[in-house]
């Protein structure tokens, strides 16, 4: 008669027997792992990132404009910008910390710039710019300037 198999009753029992195996065996793990189907793993980052949209709108007749904020750390602010093809984008960014820093996304969400403080360039397309504003570390207060000529 067959004797039935020692069933576990605790988690970390297993934990501890796989971890071992990994140890003495780590190729037959891994080859066991490989053919293992997973769930994929969604790509998105590890700490979720709060963020706001705001749009600037240049004051008739004017061509630049300066906003004031604050992000926390974790924290991104977007502003939005509408904008031709061919013209040429200002952007400055200062913080009080000094770890402001921004990067402006075309209309096909492609990165135009990315971790700057301050960038000039022409606009590859007509359409709505994001100015994403976020830090290199903890959270900042900030003044942004930005121009379209």
């Amino acid at each position: 008669m067959n004797k039935p198999a020692k069933t576990f009753k605790h988690p970390l029992n297993i934990l501890i027997i796989c971890l071992s195996a990994y140890a003495i065996f780590p190729a037959s793990v891994k080859a066991v792992s490989s053919i293992v189907p997973t769930a994929p793993i969604p790509e998105t980052p590890a700490i979720l990132m709060s963020q706001r949209q705001q749009k600037i709108q240049f004051k008739r007749g004017a061509s630049s404009a300066e906003v004031k904020g604050g992000v926390a750390r974790g924290e991104v602010m977007i502003y939005l910008i509408n904008a031709k093809e061919g013209q040429t984008m200002n952007v400055e960014i200062q913080s009080v910390e000094g770890n402001a820093v921004f990067k402006v996304v075309d209309p096909n969400t492609n990165a135009v710039v990315e971790g700057e403080k301050s960038w000039s360039g022409k606009l590859p397309q007509t359409g709505e710019y994001q100015i994403v504003i976020g830090t290199e570390r903890g959270g900042a207060s900030y003044t942004l300037s930005v121009s379209i000529d």
